[in-house]
């Protein structure tokens, strides 16, 4: 991982001006692509997909498109939960899982990548261990974490 995930880097390095902050760091952030983290997308899986309108009497012929992607964390331990804002498209595929038949159609995450569009927009691609994909193209996106309680164990009774 780790010569592939410097090139990585050093893609992102020519990219970083164009990016928000907490995208870039999200982006550049090992312990999201490594292994062996918590943190990280790989091994993770889809729990779900939520695409919103975000209309109101107000603005009904103007919508504020956003994206709400929950992944249970590779450890079970967390969800990993990405906020997608102003979305300009997206792109969601999935086909079953040759590798496991019981699986869904996405499996866990094999890879994620960060990239600016053409038009200066932020390109965020979801691969899946199935060969399904997520693709979404916005203005900013966060990711946040909701890491579930331990629980108790014997130990602690004493």
């Amino acid at each position: 991982m780790q010569k592939s995930f410097d090139l990585y880097l050093q893609c992102l390095e020519t990219i970083k001006a164009k990016l928000p902050l907490q995208v870039f760091e999200f982006a550049s952030n090992e312990n999201r692509h490594n292994l062996d983290s918590a943190h990280s997308l790989h091994d993770a899986w889809l729990t779900s997909l939520t695409v919103k309108e975000n209309r109101h009497a107000q603005r009904p012929f103007e919508p504020k498109p956003t994206i709400e992607i929950v992944l249970l964390g590779p450890q079970h331990d967390r969800d990993i939960v990405l906020s997608y804002v102003n979305v300009a498209s997206y792109r969601v595929e999935g086909e079953p899982n040759c590798f496991n038949a019981a699986d869904t159609l996405h499996g866990d995450v094999d890879r994620h990548e960060v990239r600016v569009s053409e038009n200066g927009l932020i390109v965020h691609e979801i691969k899946f261990s199935s060969r399904s994909s997520i693709i979404i193209t916005c203005d900013n996106f966060v990711c946040t974490e909701r890491e579930y309680p331990k629980p108790a164990t014997d130990a602690d009774e004493v």
